[in-house]
């Protein structure tokens, strides 16, 4: 009697094993359906999710509607990630804290440079590329691959680190560590040496005048970004953080590290660091100097996140031949 009873409250066990398999199979498929839908929706009502926290939550809970069947990885993909985040965002803190007014920030050595890269003539290369390319009537096809190029700053560098993260594990620490050294290295410029862009030193009267085109642009294509949670109403913006370009460092930083990978891979990011800079010059946001320092900057820290490895290896090993000489 019991077991008829039993019988009649659970499913047979094919019933089950169907049920389970079917759970399996859908679940990966969904999950990421209801991810790129529920970023769409957030995109349309509060704009793109350009900024560091916003970008991810949405990276990680990519992430995790993407590897869904591995769920038994969250653990570690919460370990290794919010420590990047927590670092970026006390970053944004102190970018931000940096105590220098725009107006005495300094100015005529980018000038100096960027005249002397003219042979001396007195144009700014950001005047003359504007006086040649602009139209403030009408803008150019190039003009909007300026913006988007600019833009790719807020996503790129995260969206590889994700696919690293999936496709490529070995590789990702090593590729968080240099863009972490990367951006301390931006914060050390900002604070020791507090830079007005171009379109700020036009502002005061020290060049000639320029049209900022990316916000330009953006206010002509209508595009919102989602508020930062952490930054509030924009107070932790510093108008003076352009020495070194952040926005120059990190396409070379792809550049160096999937150098390794060979000419595929090189020369299309050859192509997208060379367009970033000049579309940070182009548009007003840096001189060619701030763009040098970034990629100097990089190469250094690039140097360190390889070498220094190698260095704990090659001590740890005449340790153990000093050891094994001494037994």
């Amino acid at each position: 009697m019991m077991g008829a009873m039993s019988g009649a409250v659970e499913a047979p066990p094919s019933t089950r094993g169907r049920a389970t398999t079917w759970a399996g199979r859908a679940l990966p498929v969904l999950a990421p359906i209801v991810y790129l839908g529920a970023l769409a929706i957030t995109t349309f009502d509060d704009g793109l999710p350009l900024a560091r926290d916003q970008m991810f939550f949405w990276l990680l809970l990519g992430l995790g509607a993407f590897s869904i069947a591995a769920w038994r990885s969250w653990g570690i993909l919460l370990l290794e990630w919010l420590p990047l985040l927590a670092l970026l965002v006390a970053y944004d803190y102190l970018r931000g804290a940096v105590p220098t007014a725009p107006g005495q920030a300094h100015i005529m050595p980018q000038l100096d440079f960027d005249r002397w890269l003219t042979f001396g003539n007195g144009h700014v290369p950001t005047n003359w590329l504007q006086d040649q390319l602009y139209d403030v009537s009408h803008l150019h096809w190039y003009d909007y691959l300026t913006w988007v190029t600019y833009m790719s700053h807020f996503f790129m560098i995260w969206i590889v680190a994700a696919v690293l993260w999936k496709a490529a594990h070995e590789r990702f620490r090593r590729y968080v560590a240099f863009v972490v050294l990367v951006t301390l290295f931006a914060f050390a410029g900002y604070w020791l040496y507090p830079a007005q862009p171009p379109w700020l030193a036009a502002q005061e009267s020290l060049m000639s005048p320029i049209t900022r085109i990316v916000p330009f642009v953006w206010g002509q294509l209508g595009v919102r970004t989602a508020q930062s949670v952490w930054e509030g109403h924009g107070d932790l913006v510093n108008l003076v953080a352009a020495m070194p370009s952040l926005h120059a460092s990190y396409p070379f930083m792809l550049l160096l590290f999937f150098w390794p990978a060979g000419w595929k891979v090189r020369i299309p990011l050859m192509l997208y660091s060379l367009a970033m800079g000049f579309a940070l010059v182009y548009s007003g946001e840096h001189f060619v100097i701030d763009i040098l320092a970034g990629w100097v900057l990089t190469a250094i820290a690039f140097l360190i996140v390889i070498f220094t490895p190698r260095a704990w290896r090659a001590l740890a090993l005449a340790r153990q031949e000093r050891r094994r000489q001494l037994a």
